[in-house]
């Protein structure tokens, strides 16, 4: 296998040597963006060799204007015509999503034929709706900021945008930190996790029960 390269400087490559000509050739007045953000320990900076088995790889989300969205399978053909088999020693080639693994991708190399890349196209409101439930940035509620994964809010204003025409970057900025009132509200609620154990370090000691002590006070840190 090639030699480790984090997902993050490989995805922008593989989109700025290989796909970005493609889109500059076919598609010369197409506007949108594209980059790395979503799902994935690469988006956070976060993955290693063991990242590579699935999922990983050259690869990136593309969004394209309501007005443009017609376009998708047009460009995916494109890409799946002109794309080159492999990018810096890593399959550009995936396997069809696996019904009975959650829609799971894995790196295939091939040596002909049509390339099935990991790119993903959508609207970012189609994209938004998937990962939090609403594309309606400007009018969250605090109980809806409470609904929303912690770990897809970050997902969302980590990563890169490698092209952004259409200002994603302004959108996710929006809620890239929680309200006072929520930030308020979550913190209390940790400490009165932790108010609800605390005294339980010391009796976990007091009969002899180190592991216990050990295991509470590493939960509460």
């Amino acid at each position: 296998m090639s030699d480790f390269i984090k997902g993050l400087a490989l995805c922008e490559g593989f989109f700025n040597e290989c796909a970005k000509p493609i889109i500059d050739k076919y598609f010369p007045d197409l506007h949108y963006s594209a980059g790395l953000i979503g799902y994935g320990s690469d988006v956070l900076g976060y993955d290693d060799e063991v990242s590579r088995g699935h999922m990983w790889g050259p690869r990136f989300y593309m969004f394209l204007s309501e007005n443009d969205i017609d376009k998708k399978d047009e460009i995916l053909n494109r890409f799946a015509e002109n794309l080159p088999y492999e990018y810096m020693g890593y399959s550009v080639n995936f396997t069809e999503p696996d019904p009975n693994d959650c829609g799971v991708q894995h790196p295939q190399f091939i040596k002909c034929g049509k390339v099935n890349p990991l790119i993903f196209i959508q609207t970012f409101g189609e994209f938004l709706v998937d990962e939090i439930g609403t594309a309606d940035l400007d009018n969250i509620k605090p109980l809806d900021w409470l609904a929303f994964s912690e770990h897809r809010l970050l997902s969302l204003v980590s990563g890169k945008m490698f092209m952004d025409e259409l200002n994603i970057r302004e959108q996710t900025d929006k809620i890239k930190f929680y309200p006072d009132e929520v930030k308020l509200y979550l913190i209390a609620s940790q400490w009165e996790i932790i108010s609800s154990e605390q005294a339980f370090v010391k009796r976990c000691g007091e009969v002899g029960d180190e592991i216990g002590s050990q295991i509470i006070c590493s939960r509460i840190t």
